[in-house]
């Protein structure tokens, strides 16, 4: 019997576009993947993949996207972030469908976020009925540049907080092998309270990601260089980077595939 392979995919901003590259290496090669887990822009690029969306239409999609699809203006004080992650949630309808539900991906996905109150991970779906969109966008929302989501009880920010790459959330899919993809934090200067905010996130988490190392079966390390994760221009060589990141590891990901 096939070993039941699940993807990890980390936050990372910007950063994120490379994933798309490692899942091109990943359907060039036919390695089949069972199951996705995503942590901020892993969860979008995650749910995209899940719902069908090929790496092809991912790049198009990827080479047209700017900020101002992803953030709107906000009153900060009141919602605790300098802008709003409402268009996340558009724009993850207008991507996969308006008010798609977990039980309707083709791929088993779970989303994780952390709650602000409790300072817990909440991982999605917890019925396989809930919305999609709400969940991403929560995942998505870096702290301080987005605001906080209100679900229920929990005060929802960037999964990347608790879970930089949401390994134990795969694990509950009862997966036999895990492909995490991880970025090396780049060499570059903030330019904006947006980017300092990312980058002190990306800096806190090194130490995480590197403890994950053992617990994976393949680790698919994307090093940037002095690209900015907040250069959304860059998709294209950042795709690239991803595709020749995970080339590297591609004997790695034929063995499991194989076994």
């Amino acid at each position: 019997m096939a070993k039941k392979i699940g993807l990890a995919l980390s936050g990372g901003v910007g950063y994120c576009l490379a994933h798309i590259g490692v899942l091109k290496l990943i359907e060039e090669q036919g390695i089949k993947v069972d199951c996705v887990a995503g942590t901020s822009g892993g969860a979008l690029i995650g749910t995209m993949y899940a719902s069908g969306i090929d790496p092809v239409r991912m790049e198009q999609i990827a080479s047209t996207i700017s900020w101002n699809k992803l953030m709107a203006p906000t009153r900060v004080l009141m919602n605790k972030g300098l802008v709003s992650s409402e268009p996340i949630e558009r724009l993850v309808d207008e991507l996969i469908g308006k008010g798609r539900r977990f039980s309707e991906l083709k791929l088993p996905l779970s989303v994780v976020a952390v709650d602000l109150i409790s300072g817990g991970e909440v991982v999605f779906p917890m019925r396989r009925d809930e919305l999609i969109a709400p969940a991403v966008r929560a995942s998505c929302s870096v702290p301080v540049v987005f605001g906080p989501v209100k679900m229920g009880q929990w005060l929802l920010s960037d999964g990347g907080i608790k879970a930089p790459l949401p390994v134990e959330a795969l694990r509950t899919m009862k997966v036999d092998a895990v492909i995490g993809v991880v970025f090396a934090t780049g060499r570059y200067e903030p330019k904006n309270l947006f980017e300092i905010g990312v980058r002190s996130m990306n800096l806190a988490t090194d130490v995480m990601l590197e403890l994950y190392e053992e617990q994976l079966d393949v680790l698919i390390r994307v090093d940037a260089g002095e690209i900015s994760n907040w250069d959304l221009k860059a998709a294209l060589t950042l795709i690239d980077v991803g595709y020749q990141a995970a080339a590297r590891q591609l004997h790695k990901l034929k063995e499991i595939a194989a076994a």
